[in-house]
């Protein structure tokens, strides 16, 4: 990733990252975690990280050096990222997916993972077809800059917004394994008792949804067993798919398991803990990644910085990632099958520490270089944001309101945008209040003590006069003649 502009900024610049974990997707959380602990790896850059989290987040302790900002809330909102924005003074944030994101004073870096609904329609509605398509030009319009996670996705982007005047860079994350201490503790081969699996076997780690391309795997090894009958796969995901809510690609997917009895060859675990996630990886013999559409794998990335052995789906981002390994295509199951023949299943794939080791530590060599490009990309839409006066297309009044009621999530961030302008016109109004009630209450108190002053001069004058009416006429005037004419003076 190379930066387009030279960045002149000499102050500490303040990068704020939205921490992307996600209940129903577990990539998100494991692409948090490692950009995360690459930008607190990189060398001395003259910048603070900031981590924006809800309530659930994918850290558990963050990296030395890294500021948390918690937003104590399931569903983080737009007005509360824009708050956290506006009360910590970031100069950027990302990676920015809110496609309404009210104006913000820092630089927006936005990031769109892939294109998969312009590849591959037929797993979309029509309807969420266009809303996607519109979901993604209103973030285009909204971001000062882009990353994007692969040079694929990212030809993608200049293919289908030729028009984009902001910067746009390629980010290749590294593997959240690289900065995890624990990665590599004790003997991994416990989970072959613990899920009664045999010595060999491949690893597919996916979510179980359709483009995932699972029934691949399923056809390459009931063709594979015929000659070898040691193949043996273990799978493990969520077994779910949101775009799929009676799961029928799941449901035929398990009774062909059944009625060819390929349970024997295939292990479904479902999903399973990160630990048993590692050990499972560390022993398999090979990761087998046949989806058919990625913007960059973390499965993928995972297993390379174990040193593990992957086979891929034949796509133009696999071969970005994985240049060299044996790809396979989507649609056919007997090229796999023959490589799945030609594996090693006499014996465990673990390869040792000492070799696992040497692997995690050029993933942390490359994820350095990768957060020292991000961090100068940064510098460089923060820099190119402030020479143009911060303009922005931005959202308030530059879509129709009917089109955007068009578009549920859209309307959505169009509504919390509406309310967040609502809200602090309302906070003006109610700070103008207070400071005209803290006005009439101090002109009160004034009137009051002048008031109060009055009367205790007239209740002294009242007094002195009634005094005076109830002196002896004898006396009034002695006193008067004493005050013209002074006491007079005393024959001798």
């Amino acid at each position: 990733m190379a930066a387009t502009s030279e960045a002149i900024e000499t102050h500490p610049m303040k990068i704020g990252f939205l921490d992307r974990t996600q209940a129903n997707w577990t990539a998100g959380a494991s692409y948090t975690r490692s950009m995360v602990q690459a930008l607190a790896s990189a060398p001395a850059q003259d910048c603070e990280i900031h981590v924006l989290s809800g309530r659930y987040s994918s850290f558990s302790a963050l990296p030395a050096g890294v500021r948390e900002i918690r937003i104590d809330s399931e569903s983080v909102s737009l007005s509360q990222i824009k708050k956290a924005i506006d009360d910590h003074r970031l100069d950027a944030l990302l990676p920015v997916t809110e496609a309404l994101l009210p104006q913000t004073a820092c630089a927006l870096i936005g990031w769109i993972p892939d294109f998969q609904h312009r590849h591959l329609p037929e797993y979309f509605h029509a309807e969420e077809l266009v809303q996607r398509d519109r979901y993604f030009g209103y973030l285009v319009g909204n971001c000062d800059g882009m990353i994007f996670s692969s040079d694929d996705v990212r030809n993608d982007f200049r293919t289908f917004y030729p028009a984009y005047p902001g910067l746009v860079a390629r980010a290749h994350f590294p593997s959240s394994f690289a900065y995890d201490e624990k990665v590599l503790e004790g003997d991994p081969c416990f989970v072959l008792e613990k899920f009664h699996l045999p010595q060999a076997f491949v690893l597919v780690a996916n979510q179980f949804w359709k483009h995932k391309n699972h029934r691949l795997v399923v056809e390459a090894v009931a063709q594979c067993r015929r000659q070898c009958p040691d193949v043996h796969v273990v799978m493990v995901g969520v077994p779910s798919d949101s775009r799929d809510p009676r799961n029928s690609h799941l449901s035929e997917l398990f009774r062909r398991l059944s009625v060819e009895k390929l349970f024997e060859n295939i292990t479904v675990l479902g999903e399973v803990s990160l630990t048993d996630l590692i050990a499972l990886m560390r022993c398999a013999v090979e990761v087998v990644q046949p989806s058919k559409f990625e913007g960059w794998n973390t499965t993928v990335e995972d297993a390379l910085a174990l040193g593990k052995r992957v086979a891929c789906s034949d796509l133009a981002t696999h071969r970005e990632q994985v240049p060299g390994t044996f790809f396979f295509p989507t649609e056919e199951g007997a090229p796999l099958a023959a490589h799945l023949a030609g594996l090693d299943w006499s014996r465990c794939g673990w390869s040792g520490v000492e070799q696992e080791k040497a692997s995690l530590e050029k993933e942390r060599q490359r994820g350095a270089l990768w957060a020292g490009e991000l961090i100068t990309f940064c510098r460089s839409v923060v820099e190119a944001r402030r020479l143009s006066g911060g303009n922005r297309a931005g959202w308030v009044g530059h879509h129709p309101e009917d089109e955007i009621k068009q578009h549920p999530l859209l309307h959505i961030d169009y509504l919390q945008g509406c309310r967040e302008t609502l809200q602090k016109r309302v906070d003006e109004l109610t700070a103008n209040l207070k400071t005209v009630r803290e006005k009439s209450a101090e002109e009160r108190r004034l009137l009051q003590e002048k008031a109060s002053s009055a009367s205790r001069k007239a209740d002294a004058l009242s007094e002195e006069l009634w005094q005076e009416k109830s002196k002896p006429l004898r006396a009034r005037v002695s006193d008067e003649l004493r005050r013209r004419f002074g006491s007079p003076k005393k024959s001798t």
